[in-house]
């Protein structure tokens, strides 16, 4: 917190108004003139006040509109286990559903042969699609198993997710996962298969999945909308 208690004091003000419902997630807040009054202390403690919550990423600013209390995400995906987008989606309540935009099987890209360890003349499944929640899209998935399941996509139950299909079609276990993630700005093709506004980031989590012998079987690269997802983590120190 500040050293000035004007600044706190006004970010007190503020956090309590969230907290007690007053202010709820985008609404704006009011103006630097009505808060400097209630607070009793100068715009400038206010406009203080504003820049610390914006740093601690409890208000959102913009130039245009002003300042708003930041909308919350509704899903968490966890960093430290192997969870499936459709337990995210249905751990907080809502209707899990995909949009398949391809299925094929290709012949494996030098990408997919290095990071899969590959034959030179290796084919790949790549399964296209987007997880939706109550039918509003929350994450492009681009997948590419060292596998032929087409069979398996083309005769069962679509909606069942792709570590289930693997596991049930190749008859190994999925065991654990190389991660990474990193922040990227808007894509044209991907940002509009999910509705994303320009100024709505994405995150990439980028994952090869193991089987328990430690053959790579699962290259998956998950676009989420960061308007919608957080991503939660428990660290431990060495």
């Amino acid at each position: 917190m500040s050293i000035n208690p004007n600044v706190n004091r006004v970010k007190e003000w503020i956090l309590a108004e969230i907290e007690s419902g007053q202010l709820k997630p985008s609404d704006m807040l009011p103006s630097l003139l009505t808060m400097a009054r209630t607070c009793d202390v100068k715009t400038d403690d206010v406009q203080g006040a504003i820049h610390e919550l914006v740093t601690e990423q409890i208000v959102t600013e913009n130039f245009e509109e002003g300042a708003r209390v930041k909308k919350t995400q509704p899903f968490f995906y966890p960093l430290d286990e192997l969870m499936s987008v459709g337990r995210m989606i249905t751990d907080k309540g809502y209707r899990e559903g995909t949009v398949f935009i391809s299925l094929d099987e290709e012949p494996a890209s030098r990408d997919d042969r290095r990071v899969m360890n590959l034959e030179d003349d290796a084919t790949v499944t790549v399964i296209e699609r987007i997880r939706t929640a109550d039918d509003q899209p929350v994450v492009y998935c681009l997948d590419k198993v060292a596998e032929n399941v087409l069979e398996y996509f083309g005769s069962h139950d679509q909606q069942t997710s792709i570590f289930k299909a693997i596991e049930q079609a190749t008859q190994q276990t999925i065991a654990y996962a190389e991660t990474e993630i990193e922040a990227i700005s808007y894509e044209p093709y991907i940002s509009e298969a999910l509705d994303a506004h320009p100024q709505d980031g994405l995150m990439l989590l980028k994952q090869v999945h193991y089987t328990a012998a430690g053959k790579p079987i699962l290259y998956s690269l998950n676009y989420f909308k960061s308007s919608l997802v957080k991503f939660k983590t428990v660290r431990k120190r060495q």
